[in-house]
Parts: C-alpha cells; structure tokens; sequence
C-alpha cells in the first residue's frame, strides 16, 4: 500500500469565523478569516462507558465512547485595530477569539475606543478549521476558553485560547493557503508602558512600577449532550488577576489593610504602539495573596485575587483599544 509522503509537523494554519446560530456552521473564508496562532496544536476528547463483564481471566475493559468533541488550542496577540472605535475599522484581529471567550464589544466612535466587557449570556459561537501536516479538523458550534491573557514587560501583549466543540471525524486534506494578519504589536517596556492601581470607591489612581498583569477567565467550559441537542457552553465564570509590581510607600499603598478591610480595588496596565494607538486591560477586584518576591533583585510584591464585577455585572475585568491623542 502506498503511503503519503512524510510532512512536517510544524505545518499548520487556522481559519475561524463567528457563527450566527447554534447548528449552522459557517465555513471560514482562507482569505480573509486566517488567525495567527502560535504553538497551535489541536486534540479530540470523549466520555466513555467502560464496560466490566465478569470472566474467567485477565484483560482490559471495553468501552463505548460518547459525548465526543475536539479543540483547537494555542497563543495569540492582542493589538489594535486600524481605527479604535469606528464601526467599519474599529475591530480588532482578536474579535472572533474574544467573543465566544464570553465577551461583548463596546465600540465608541467619538472617544476613539474599542472595548470588551465580560458578559454571562449571549455568548458567541465559531466555526474553526484547522489544518495540520495533510489532516484537516472541522470545530463547529465551538466556544472559547481564554486564559493567561497577560502584559509583560519584554513581550509583546498575549493570550492563550481553546476553542472547543463538535466534529464528525477527521479529515485528509493538503494545507492551504490561509491568509494571516501581519500585525504583530509592540513589544512592552519601560518607554510605551504605564501601569496604575485605584482604590475604589473614588480613588485616584497611583502609577506604579508594574512588570506584568496578567488575566485567567477561569470559564467553566463544557461539551453537553440531550436527546436530540449537543450544546459547548460556558456555565460558569471565576476569573483572577495577577498583578507584579515594585513596593509601594505603604502611606501611597498598603495592601496588607486593603485586604483586610475586603477593599475593592482597579489595576491597569497600557502599552501604546504605533501612530499612538494603545492596548489596555484592567481588572476590578480585590486582594487575596500578597507575595514578596525578587524582580530583577529588587524587592516586589506579587498581588492577586479574584475579579469581582459590581452589582451591574459586567465590570469585572476589561480589554481597550484606543488612541492616546483622538
């Protein structure tokens, strides 16, 4: 039997469009749908019913497999758009990543932003193809888990995604051409950055000395199966920050009687890039571990907890592009 020829495992390219309604996948377009990912790599799951008869010797068990889904997981870069806030190119590369990750977009044309806000219903779905060394994976009616979405100082803004939903096999199909963006975004440091943190109620913000804040979704991701239904939903969401920073003057800061007292508290973070458009992301929540730790061999505190949104909902973590001087 001939066999194809050997291919190289690092060929590998995904294509992602935003679906309109559960049950109708909508094919990418290679040319205009491609997203960047970096150490992609992609897996199927399922559950499975072990049987265990009784018998007269040793074996395995045999199984039936159920509930069967696939993922398509890997980094990818934040920046943005070519004009924050505008209806037609106000939208970022990262849109179809975000928006089945359990986000909503906020465009606002006269402030010049594009935001995102965490939202409990409504949550987008994508249909994926991913094609890797001549197989082809089709992810339908999938959702997104996102998680170390993080800025650090000496990298450039990034996340971490799975995208996981229904397949009906694996496909044989030679890669593609697929389209990708060329935009890769600033890398932070100490002259296109800037970081604050504000006690809340009413507080003014205090710029501090930050090396990174980084953002867990913590989403509760699940494959479901009904007579006659097979739904991937977010069921829960129980996001965490993770902030590192320079001590503080305890009388500008003390984190040791914020935590205490249970005080709300925001941190952000901002790397501005070119033509002086910035990425933000920030967190309302509150502190839980304070950790001294060694940066660089300075002395520093590792602050984190969990983002807890405020009666509205909604609020408890965000993502913004925008430009400094609209």
């Amino acid at each position: 039997m001939a066999q194809p020829a050997l291919t190289k495992f690092t060929r590998r390219s995904l294509a992602l469009a935003l679906q309109s309604a559960e049950g109708t996948p909508v094919p990418p377009d290679n040319g205009t749908d491609g997203i960047r990912l970096y150490d992609g790599s992609s897996g199927t799951e399922f559950d499975e019913f072990t049987e265990n008869p009784d018998r007269p010797h040793f074996t395995g068990n045999p199984f039936a497999v159920t509930n069967e889904r696939a993922f398509i997981q890997g980094n990818f870069r934040l920046y943005p758009p070519e004009t924050p806030g505008d209806s037609s190119d106000g939208t970022p590369d990262c849109h179809r990543l975000l928006l089945p990750g359990g986000m909503t977009q906020v465009l606002d044309d006269v402030g010049g932003t594009t935001r995102y806000n965490p939202v409990s219903s409504g949550i987008a779905l994508s249909t994926a193809y991913w094609w890797h060394a001549g197989t082809h994976l089709q992810v339908v009616d999938a959702r997104h888990q996102i998680s170390s979405l993080i800025m650090q100082i000496g990298q450039r803004y990034q996340g971490q995604v799975r995208v996981q939903g229904s397949y009906t096999g694996m496909l044989e199909e030679n890669l593609p051409s697929v389209t990708l963006p060329g935009t890769l975004g600033p890398v932070i440091n100490s002259a296109n950055s800037k970081a604050a943190i504000t006690v809340l109620p009413g507080g003014s913000p205090l710029a501090v000395w930050a090396k990174s804040l980084s953002i867990d979704f913590g989403s509760d991701l699940k494959t479901k199966e009904y007579t006659e239904y097979k739904t991937n939903a977010i069921d829960d969401r129980l996001a965490s920050w993770t902030m590192r920073i320079a001590r503080t003057a305890k009388a500008d800061f003390d984190p040791w009687a914020l935590r205490s007292a249970g005080t709300m508290i925001q941190a952000s973070m901002r790397v501005v890039g070119a033509g002086d458009k910035y990425s933000e992301q920030g967190i309302r929540g509150q502190i839980r571990d304070i950790t001294p730790v060694d940066i660089d061999g300075d002395y520093g505190w590792e602050l984190s907890g969990p983002c807890v949104a405020s009666d509205a909902g909604g609020d408890e973590f965000w993502i913004e592009f925008g430009t400094e001087t609209p």
